[in-house]
């Protein structure tokens, strides 16, 4: 089979991951509901006496409602990720345990690839599984072509994919604690500023005590809003990072467990179900020796046995490099 015609029987939706959460209709949303609101309470009542403390610490400038718009759109961008991976895990149960047993039990004695691929597609729009679950691409992929590990080669795909989906939230959690400290640099210059200020103006030293009196506020407010911003970067960035990275480890042990489900469970059967899978497995000169049924399904099986002796060995010989590699680098950092 050529290449140009492995692409053809590609699935369209192999390039898209289903957990994948776009970015812009946060930003968006907490911009309208949380970033203005916040810059408008900033506005009129941030220099107020009468505004609570408690209050000031979110309102009290203007770097703080920046932040409170950071954190309001990753967390949300997080939260609407998880719902798309609970549906995801969902859709993928209802593949292995109802569409996959149901299109094999109506599927012929010996099915080929073509007919298991159709059953599939009509199946999965009955039970409204999303053409981008990753459990149905994988099946059309292996259902599709003759190659029997470009699943492998999707798995690792996966796992890519999963990096890139994390990589704005990271840049969030990042920035938040970088904006409280922009506005602690912020808040002491213009504490330093002030101060600065009304020691050029003062023309005596009876002056000093005066001008302490009425610019010592604008210190104090200034040095507040500096430490304001860094305290509320930081109580923010916690709750986020922890957020973020629960969300990570539940979206690894979801690609764990597909992996677990397909070469365990899901590619075996149907590497017995289907026609294609064995005589892809059989060359040539096997099947013209061969002497009748017994000996066709002896050799398929033999097939198979030097075929998981191959992938065993080749995950010993990538262990032993590995193995390699951490000796070597140990021993150089004994040498220097």
């Amino acid at each position: 089979m050529t290449t140009q015609s492995i692409n053809n029987n590609t699935p369209d939706n192999l390039n898209s991951y289903p957990i994948e959460q776009p970015f812009k209709f946060p930003l968006i949303i907490t911009a309208l509901l949380v970033l203005l609101p916040a810059l408008a309470l900033y506005w009129f009542f941030g220099d107020s006496s009468s505004f609570p403390r408690s209050l000031k610490l979110f309102f009290g400038n203007w770097i703080s409602p920046i932040i409170l718009w950071f954190f309001s759109a990753s967390f949300f961008h997080l939260y609407l990720k998880s719902k798309r991976l609970k549906k995801e895990q969902q859709q993928s149960n209802v593949i292995t345990s109802q569409v996959l047993n149901s299109i094999i039990a109506d599927a012929s004695s010996e099915p080929e690839k073509d007919e298991l691929y159709n059953a599939l597609q009509s199946a999965s729009k009955n039970h409204g599984i999303n053409d981008n679950n990753l459990s149905r691409t994988r099946l059309l992929l292996f259902l599709k072509h003759h190659d029997n590990d470009v699943d492998e080669t999707f798995a690792i795909k996966e796992r890519e994919y999963l990096k890139g989906s994390f990589s704005l939230p990271r840049f969030m959690v990042w920035a938040i604690p970088i904006l409280g400290f922009i506005g602690t640099v912020w808040g002491i210059s213009n504490g330093i500023a002030h101060f600065s200020s009304a020691m050029t103006d003062t023309n005596s030293v009876t002056d000093v005590s005066s001008m302490l009196k009425d610019n010592l506020p604008l210190v104090t407010n200034s040095l507040a809003t500096a430490f304001d911003t860094t305290l509320l970067a930081l109580l923010l960035s916690i709750p986020l990072m922890m957020f973020m990275l629960t969300l990570e480890k539940d979206e690894e042990a979801y690609l764990i467990d597909l992996d677990e489900r397909w070469f365990h469970d899901v590619k075996p059967l149907l590497q017995q179900r289907t026609l294609l899978e064995g005589n892809s497995s059989v060359s040539p000169q096997a099947i013209a020796t061969s002497g009748g049924g017994d000996s066709s399904a002896s050799t398929k099986a033999v097939a198979n046995e030097v075929k998981n002796l191959s992938t065993q060995i080749k995950a010993l010989q990538e262990t032993m490099e590995d193995l390699y590699e951490t000796v070597f680098t140990s021993k150089l950092g004994k040498k220097d």
